[in-house]
């Protein structure tokens, strides 16, 4: 069990079936320490969100109980030039902003090295922390070596979504794209982020069935997980703790 969870969407993304309450009350009774909500970005068709919504999360209290609420979000890439579907005023107000292509946006599929410059272009923009499902190239095909090298380089996290680890949504290329965004981030010395990409809390934090299955076939040890040392996360979000 995740103890912290920051891919989270609640029922403001259009396609989710949880509250933001939901949640919290969810990590409580898990004995979490720490949630993010992550709804999708305006550029989504799906979402029902605004940039105001996003505004408006700083509202909510920074701890309810003994769980700590990050305002965040899961941004859309837009454009070959890396933009993102937020302005910048509003990454400055977030905790913490991932993206990567969604299939629901404007943005649609030029292949695999055009895809590969967007995201690069994105990664050193400095407006992004996460680099959500990177290892997923089904429908955006990307160089993932080149994208995991370029985010060490420039302290962007890798998510391993765990979404992508069961069901139908486990394609050929899932473990050998994980395994090698995994390699990379060890070879720069760096950690990855495990995020549950949950659409309900019955979804949060689980990654029960990832650990058991996946975990070693991926040579993905408890020291590359930087969920596990909350202060070395915090520190590289810029999040006072």
């Amino acid at each position: 069990m995740l103890k912290i969870d920051l891919h989270i969407h609640t029922i403001a993304s259009g396609h989710a079936q949880s509250t933001i309450l939901e949640y919290i009350e969810r990590a409580k009774k898990l004995k979490m320490k720490t949630i993010g909500i992550a709804d999708h970005g305006p550029g989504d068709f799906e979402a029902l969100v605004s940039e105001i919504y996003f505004k408006t999360l700083e509202r909510i209290p920074r701890k309810v109980g003994n769980i700590r609420v990050l305002k965040g979000i899961e941004a859309n890439i837009i454009d070959a030039q890396g933009n993102i579907d937020i302005s910048e005023k509003l990454v400055e107000r977030l905790d913490y902003v991932m993206a990567n292509f969604h299939a629901e946006t404007s943005y649609k599929n030029k292949g695999i090295k055009e895809n590969t410059k967007a995201t690069i272009n994105a990664i050193r923009s400095g407006k992004i922390d996460i680099i959500t499902h990177p290892f997923a190239t089904e429908r955006f095909p990307i160089d993932i070596g080149k994208i995991s090298d370029e985010a060490c380089k420039n302290n962007v996290l890798l998510e391993i979504n765990l979404s992508y680890f069961f069901g139908n949504k486990i394609k050929d290329s899932t473990v050998p794209n994980a395994k090698l965004m995994i390699d990379i981030a060890r070879k720069h010395s760096k950690k990855i982020i495990i995020g549950s990409d949950a659409h309900n809390i019955w979804e949060l934090g689980d990654d029960s069935a990832f650990m058991k299955k996946f975990k070693k076939m991926l040579g993905l040890t408890n020291n590359l997980i930087i969920n596990n040392y909350p202060r070395e996360l915090f520190k590289l979000l810029k999040i006072n703790e």
